[in-house]
């Protein structure tokens, strides 16, 4: 059957859906408020069915044209995907890989893979999420994703993992701090420190079950859900938290934040390039994790450390 609505009107869910009033849809699709009104008159006489109540400025969706604005959403990426494809075909492209860094959001080493990636494999291009961040498993599962970063060895039975490089997980705090002039810290010493915190949930492998682990805890636990947030509060002084070494290097050369071993014998961990299992062993997926793994190998991520920073 044929679709009744357009790609105006998916255009306009989005728009109405991402602004809520209708002078800032119109706005951001760059018409005026009397011509998207009229394509929304339209869109709901062709499905003959109302899509949009007028509460004041604010237009309030009916449920109908909830389930059409998240369909809208799924059709305009695979649209936009397409057009990249098709576009890089044409320079030699033939495929796009979608890659995001599992909670640290963390791209400092981007630009120079990528300079190398460009010239090894011409047909693969990588198109970066930082938004998957907040549920990269799901979009992985969902294929938006095609690679997550991750830290740690737990990620769904449906997905396979190509090991990178081990990475040491480390007390970040001031370099005023108590901390930063110590060879290790240990559970006791977090008992009198705010401590923040990505995720109350404690997660197998890290920090919870490893230093925690039912003995001391910090005086106070605060969630903030942005590593960066949690690092500009680190360098305000207001508290600290256990963060990747790696993932915190930039922070880590520009002496801003101090890293500190946490237990004599230290918290290593190890990142993992996670795809799907059903990813062929020629797939571009593939071929990219094997690239990164690599590609990491050669830079002997196990980490520098800058001047002043202390395991």
């Amino acid at each position: 059957m044929r679709p009744r609505l357009d790609l105006r009107h998916l255009e306009l869910l989005q728009a109405i859906a991402n602004e809520s009033t209708l002078a800032d849809a119109a706005r951001a699709l760059r018409v005026t408020p009397s011509a998207l009104s009229h394509r929304i008159r339209e869109a709901e006489r062709r499905l003959d069915i109302t899509l949009f109540e007028k509460r004041g400025r604010i237009l309030r969706s009916t449920p109908a044209a909830d389930i059409l604005t998240d369909a809208s959403r799924r059709l305009l990426s695979d649209l936009a995907q397409a057009e990249t494809l098709a576009i890089g075909s044409a320079k030699g492209v033939h495929h796009v890989v979608h890659l995001t860094v599992a909670v640290y959001n963390a791209f400092h080493w981007l630009p120079d893979f990528l300079s190398e990636f460009r010239e090894t494999h011409p047909d693969i291009e990588i198109e970066v999420d930082a938004n998957a961040v907040l549920s990269p498993f799901e979009a992985l599962l969902e294929d938006s994703i095609d690679i997550v970063l991750t830290p740690g060895t737990i990620f769904p039975g449906s997905a396979t993992a190509v090991p990178l490089f081990e990475d040491e997980l480390a007390a970040m705090s001031a370099p005023t701090h108590a901390f930063a002039g110590r060879d290790f810290v240990s559970a006791e010493d977090f008992e009198s420190e705010t401590y923040f915190t990505y995720s109350f949930v404690r997660q197998p492998g890290f920090e919870g079950e490893r230093v925690w682990d039912g003995r001391a805890y910090p005086a106070r636990e605060v969630r903030v859900g942005s590593i960066e947030a949690i690092c500009e509060l680190i360098k305000a002084e207001q508290g600290v938290s256990i963060l990747s070494r790696w993932a915190l290097w930039p922070y880590l050369q520009w002496s801003s934040i101090r890293a500190t071993q946490v237990t004599e014998d230290g918290l290593p961990i190890q990142w993992n390039a996670v795809l799907r299992a059903t990813s062929g062993r020629k797939s571009p997926e593939r071929r990219t994790a094997e690239a990164l793994q690599a590609w990491f190998q050669r830079q002997n991520t196990g980490l520098p450390l800058p001047a002043g920073a202390h395991r």
